[in-house]
């Protein structure tokens, strides 16, 4: 191999980054937790539809991201508390490596300055998921290898369809967003009718349909079984989802959504100069695109469908833009285009993080740390954490964030009034939960029903309204303090019980 097809490409330059700064970042999600407690729990009891880490859970617990849960927590037995920002790592690392040999696919080879752009602005768009250890990453990288999938088949490659009901199951059971995949093949199949009209294409497409629907049927194979199929449309339709910040709408004070919209753009111009235009890449884009706008956690996976229809389109008018356009400045745009191109055949793009990933690993291995070692501790109250899984098992009042946290760290024999799954939850909880924040009308009432034990509590705005209040009701005290967190034991007469 010569040496300069060892060098690292653009792909690969950000892969390796992505995979040593997430590698060796402390855990400091919140949701996290909520995940790693509930594959703790399938591991050592399997699947449940009680909630066992509340009493006010009672719509159901269906952990349906448990393949999440499952593969942090056995990586954290191999890596310590390294496993989850690793896996985490992995992905993103790999997803950014797989983008690139996309975007090489729409542009027909040719990745120059317009591809070097798009990947830039998908990098961009995903950007703000990077830190978070979510499942959402399994999605993003999933559904770049259903695009994959889907260029291949669009190339004549038929036997990739078998592929797809496969992703379905393992998409299904890591993560919500798994509707996509047999979305984005249905909506292509039907787009390559409409590019290159007969009847060979016909069938290609009614059959590449069939399979998008075995996709959509193989995601019932799972713990929640054909419930699964009506699960993402109740989710979006659960008043207590719209108040969460990735399902409003696109937010114009992040960065990341003017990255979005450049891209969007940019797409809209190249698509109006094309002399031909492909509704296999238009239909889903378009469709994805507008969805983006309505719901911000859609964005990543739009950004991709939009940067493959810009370059699909913008490889057309290439040779035509390159005759019209004069001048030093044009010439040095070409030149610079040709220099983008060369590095990117005569390098490598998955060698490089790979081998970083396999150094991370050796070094976690070999000197793995605690969970308490690896969070960050600014971030997860551990200290008020530990002083409550001293206490006997109770109720534990707390906010929103640190359920997770809470039936994580102190156990499920800890009850938490709330977490952020948000599904078990019903909407009498969440009404609650705000008066307990705020101080609204009915918090006292709220308070009596749900009794708790303990008090896992933001200490800063808005936190003291509820801290307050209790303070001049009395019969708490103060167990832990850490950080912005405190830990209130409920001091009650003997008459009434201990907790």
């Amino acid at each position: 191999m010569r040496m300069r097809a060892v060098l690292p490409g653009p792909a690969a330059l950000a892969a390796l980054v992505l995979a040593v700064r997430l590698g060796l970042s402390p855990l400091k999600n919140f949701d996290l937790f909520f995940h790693l407690a509930g594959g703790r729990f399938v591991l050592e009891h399997g699947f449940t539809r009680v909630d066992p880490f509340s009493v006010t859970g009672t719509a159901g617990w269906v952990p349906h991201e448990w393949g999440f849960g499952v593969l942090c927590v056995a990586l954290i037995h191999v890596l310590g508390a390294a496993g989850p920002a690793m896996l985490i790592a992995a992905l993103v690392a790999s997803n950014a490596v797989l983008l690139w040999s996309a975007l090489g696919r729409a542009a027909s080879g040719r990745l120059g300055l317009a591809a070097l752009a798009a990947f830039g602005c998908i990098l961009a768009v995903h950007a703000p998921t990077w830190p978070q250890e979510r499942p959402f990453h399994l999605g993003h990288l999933l559904f770049t290898a259903c695009v994959l999938g889907v260029q291949a088949w669009r190339g004549g490659n038929d036997r990739v369809l078998w592929l797809f009901p496969v992703l379905g199951v393992a998409w299904a059971n890591l993560h919500g967003s798994w509707m996509l995949g047999p979305a984005l093949l249905g909506a292509s199949a039907v787009g390559q009718v409409l590019d290159v009209p007969g009847e060979v294409t016909r069938r290609r497409a009614l059959r590449a349909v069939g399979f998008a629907v075995a996709m959509f049927l193989a995601a019932g194979l799972g713990p929640d079984g054909p419930r699964i199929y009506l699960y993402p449309l109740q989710h979006s339709l659960l008043s207590s989802t719209q108040g969460i910040i990735e399902w409003r709408p696109l937010d114009l004070d992040l960065r990341a959504s003017w990255a979005y919209l450049a891209l969007a753009g940019a797409a809209l111009f190249a698509v109006g100069r094309a002399p031909l235009r492909k509704a296999a890449i238009l239909l889903p884009a378009a469709v994805l695109g507008v969805a983006a706008l309505k719901v911000q956690r859609h964005a990543p996976f739009a950004a991709v469908l939009l940067a493959l229809a810009l370059l699909e389109h913008a490889v057309q008018s290439r040779g035509e833009a390159a005759v019209s356009a004069p001048g030093v400045l044009a010439r040095l745009g070409r030149r610079f285009d040709g220099l983008i191109e060369g590095w990117s055949l005569r390098s490598s793009n998955a060698l490089w993080p790979a081998l970083a990933l396999v150094v991370l690993m050796g070094v976690h291995v070999a000197r793995p740390r605690t969970m308490e070692e690896g969070v960050n501790r600014s971030v997860i109250p551990l200290g008020a954490l530990e002083a409550l899984r001293k206490q006997p098992p109770g109720r534990v009042l707390n906010l929103f964030v640190i359920g997770g946290p809470i039936s994580y760290f102190a156990g499920p024999d800890y009850k938490v009034f709330i977490d952020s799954r948000n599904d078990p939850f019903p909407l009498s909880i969440h009404e609650d939960h705000d008066k307990l924040v705020w101080g609204e009308p009915g918090w006292e009432e709220a308070l009596a029903r749900y009794d708790p034990d303990y008090l896992v509590w933001e200490s800063v705005n808005p936190g003291n309204i509820l801290l307050d209040n209790l303070r001049a009701r009395g019969g708490w005290r103060e167990e832990s303090r850490d950080a912005d967190y405190v830990l209130w034991v409920r001091e009650r007469s003997t008459s009434a019980g201990q907790p």
